[in-house]
């Protein structure tokens, strides 16, 4: 497993390999949910890259960005472990030089609502990091957890409307075995609060077999609600014409917190 700590290094190792190359960018912190997209990766392509950068511009809240945890040291064991080919683990300077010149797209119509509106700033930050790294890493696919829906929304729009020749890969959320989403932010959920937060996709799935989904999101809510967990956004997105999979067009996604962690989900209607 190659070990990059500078752009200049890794998009020189880039340029001598001629096989397919995969691209898994990670905030670190890895759980299965990660490892699932790197095997996918593996299985499709030659090479696998794996990004590892605690992005601080989409963070809206400096507390979040304090508190994410950071586990490199474990993280470099698990990658090794499992194979990938090269792990690219950048320093703020070498992602946001001094003198930046880097001109970075913006996120399109799907960043409007929802985390957009939670979280200004949010996806203006991701599609920031993401666009350098899609340039320095030069990927024939890329891989996103379904767990940001939003956010691989976003993602497919960019590479839609910039990098044409990347393919983009959708992965189903990974669970812990009782529902919750795997995420790096449940390591500060008490075992209590991880047991209270099932009823997070519980509820989703519940609510996703009913007929009338619009009518049931009020109780679905309250169910929610009344298990402990506030809820900041619960309702259905939309999309259209996206070249990515599933293409129903339609999901339930929730956000809200418990214990002071910020958890998201959703369920593909």
């Amino acid at each position: 497993m190659k070990l990059f700590y500078s752009t200049r290094k890794l998009v020189s190792w880039r340029q001598s390999e001629s096989g397919s190359v995969g691209f898994v960018p990670t905030m670190g912190a890895l759980h299965d949910g990660h490892l699932a997209l790197m095997r996918e990766s593996m299985q499709n392509n030659d090479f696998t890259i794996v990004s590892i950068f605690v992005n601080p511009k989409q963070f809206n809240r400096q507390e979040d960005f304090d508190n994410y945890p950071n586990t490199l040291k474990t993280d470099l064991k698990k990658l090794q472990e499992i194979g990938v080919s090269a792990v690219f683990v950048p320093t703020m300077e070498e992602v946001y030089p001094t003198e930046d010149t880097y001109k970075t797209a913006k996120p399109g119509a799907f960043a409007i609502g929802f985390e957009g509106d939670f979280r200004p700033g949010h996806f203006e930050g991701v599609v920031n990091v993401v666009d350098r790294l899609f340039y320095w890493t030069n990927p024939n696919q890329v891989y996103f957890g379904q767990k940001d829906l939003q956010q691989c929304l976003v993602i497919s729009d960019l590479i839609k409307e910039k990098y044409k020749d990347i393919r983009f890969n959708w992965i189903p959320t990974e669970r812990e075995s009782d529902g919750l989403a795997m995420s790096s932010r449940n390591k500060r959920l008490s075992e209590n609060g991880k047991h209270i937060g099932q009823q997070i996709y519980a509820n989703l799935f519940k609510c996703a077999e009913q007929e009338g989904v619009k009518a049931a999101l009020d109780n679905c809510r309250n169910s929610i609600v009344s298990s402990g967990i506030d809820v900041e956004y619960l309702d259905i997105i939309h999309w259209n014409d996206m070249p990515v999979e599933p293409k129903t067009g339609r999901a339930i996604v929730f956000a809200g917190y418990l214990e002071g962690v910020r958890l998201i989900d959703n369920i593909i209607l």
